[in-house]
């Protein structure tokens, strides 16, 4: 790849540039599938700008026909759409259990991906409804693990209306499948944090030729903890595009704690080491248009602009039941901090979220905030299965322990979002000038009342867009955490609905990586005043007028 020298030292002690990563998006696809929009990006052409200003080098396309219809007419169409443009390479999607008049067998197959410089076959189980079992897939993997062509294992269909960051992937199957074909590289894709990071550990431990392409995996310092025990040959750089976008996973792999030559790995050597069975594949020099400020080029490279200040909106401590955290416990999320540059956090507790008593998971938080006054503004967690009374104890207990405001997050609860027993925290925040936080505030017409009722509390969105925008017209007391930017352009198309004030960074730590929610920031093609009000100085002048005692 052509370096750009920047100047700037990295934390590995090499000198920076935008490109010097090398990414290969193993994980792209192209056109108009189910879910997008009018507006969304969906064109060879718009991955491509998408790439440049990312520093992605090169990408493995899927058509969205063979992805979400049929493999013959999204197979045969993507080979138009990488014709001419040797940055993009074209991936096969695969029914190892179709009929000979549906698709060819697996030797004619593996013959008719060589001679196109088909790189790597993509599997949907859960799309096209077939199993991995050795009677359905075996004789059509047997001339692909003979010339060990990758093979990419998807299960979070786009149509499933499944709960979105709750992983299906059938790991027993997946682990079944490499035993069988030991030679087989097998890539789970777009594998979502939540459900099945333990197993997949297991998995890790069972099949050496098992790897994880990373679209998905947004996980606190998930990417330190497999290189670290399973090394970064497993990991592959991978985008999910449009779905979401490069910002979120080149910022998680260029910031991560790991060595640069593992980095290097990860971003494309290992996608380039395994589509290399199919012949001389072209893996052009590419030269990137210059970042378009500091903070574009901290996302880039990884490394932080001196004196770059980071608040941030949205954080839990403590552990969690349904997934493994990694380097989980206080003095890590304070480390973790320090790295992204993140002065100040405010947090809440897991315990009571998805099971057990939010009493102590607001006990964790308070002495997380008195061993670090400076840098948490704890939260008091409330459930309104416990009642009006129980509720109103528990927020005097938290005030009487420093806990500054109120988290609510009622659906994860088994309550609905619009409980009657929100108002008992409403109004607790508007007496005592707290922040509020939601996970969802239900109907506008919900948060309207809520805010026009207790008009000196702060309320902050946690898990949505512009759904609140007309009432944010009317009050300038309400705030969008940034948690849910996930597709390209996300933030710009935030900000030009609320404004760049509206919007407040937040992380989701310690459940995300804090890179991974500076990534749609970073990246956005907003001015260097708007990305810092979003960063953090909205933030500051909030906390400033609200919990401060």
């Amino acid at each position: 790849m052509d370096a750009m020298s920047d100047g700037a030292v990295s934390m590995d002690g090499e000198r920076s540039a935008p490109d010097r990563w090398g990414f290969f998006d193993a994980c792209a696809v192209v056109g108009r599938g189910v879910s997008r929009s009018a507006d969304s990006p969906t064109s060879a052409a718009e991955l491509l700008a998408d790439m440049d200003r990312h520093g992605v080098a090169e990408g493995m396309v899927v058509d969205c026909l063979a992805r979400e219809n049929h493999p013959t007419d999204g197979n045969a169409r993507v080979l138009e759409v990488c014709r001419g443009e040797p940055r993009l390479h074209p991936g096969w999607v695969a029914l190892p259990h179709g009929p000979a008049d549906e698709q060819l067998p697996g030797e004619a197959f593996v013959e008719e991906m060589r001679r196109n410089r088909v790189g790597a076959v993509y599997l949907y189980p859960e799309q096209y409804r077939f199993g991995l079992a050795d009677w359905c897939v075996d004789d059509f993997l047997e001339p692909l693990a003979a010339v060990g062509v990758p093979i990419f294992v998807n299960y979070n269909a786009p149509d499933s209306g499944r709960r979105f960051g709750w992983d299906h992937t059938d790991l027993e199957a997946v682990v079944g499948m490499c035993r069988r074909w030991p030679e087989l590289p097998v890539v789970i894709s777009e594998a979502r944090i939540r459900r099945s990071n333990r197993s997949l550990y297991r998995a890790f431990d069972a099949c050496p030729n098992l790897h994880l392409e990373l679209s998905g995996y947004w996980l606190h310092r998930g990417i330190e903890f497999i290189v670290r025990n399973w090394g970064a040959e497993r990991l592959l750089f991978g985008s999910n595009w449009p779905t979401m976008g490069h910002h979120l996973t080149v910022a998680t792999l260029t910031m991560a704690e790991i060595e640069a030559e593992e980095k290097r790995r990860i971003a494309g050597e290992n996608m380039r080491r395994l589509i290399a069975w199919c012949g001389e594949v072209e893996h052009p020099q590419v030269t990137f248009p210059e970042a378009a400020d500091e903070l574009a080029q901290w996302g880039r490279t990884g490394v932080r602009p001196e004196g770059e200040r980071v608040q941030d909106c949205h954080g839990h401590l403590g552990l969690a039941c349904h997934y493994h955290l990694p380097d989980g416990d206080l003095d890590e999320a304070v480390h973790e901090m320090d790295r992204m540059g993140v002065e100040k956090a405010i947090v809440f507790p897991f315990v009571g979220i998805f099971g057990g008593d939010e009493a102590f998971g607001n006990d964790y938080v308070a002495d997380a905030v008195h061993r670090f006054p400076d840098r948490f503004v704890g939260l008091t967690l409330l459930n309104p299965n416990r009642g009006k009374e129980e509720m109103l104890r528990e927020l005097a207990r938290g005030r009487e322990m420093g806990l500054r405001g109120v988290k609510l997050i009622h659906s994860y609860q088994g309550a609905p979002d619009e409980h009657p027993l929100v108002d008992v925290a409403c109004q607790w925040a508007h007496e005592h000038g707290q922040i509020i936080l939601n996970h969802s505030w239900g109907s506008p017409a919900q948060l309207e009342r809520l805010v026009s009722s207790y008009p000196d509390a702060c309320y902050i969105i946690g898990h949505t867009t512009v759904n609140f925008a007309e009432v944010m017209e009317r009050h300038d007391n309400i705030f969008v955490c940034t948690v849910p930017l996930l597709g390209p352009r996300g933030c710009e198309q935030v900000v030009a609905r609320i404004g760049a004030d509206r919007l407040i960074f937040g992380s989701d730590l310690l459940d995300l990586p804090i890179s991974w929610g500076l990534g749609p920031i970073l990246f956005a093609e907003l001015s260097s005043a708007e990305k810092r009000l979003i960063l953090g100085e909205t933030l500051e002048k909030i906390l400033g007028r609200y919990s401060t005692a």
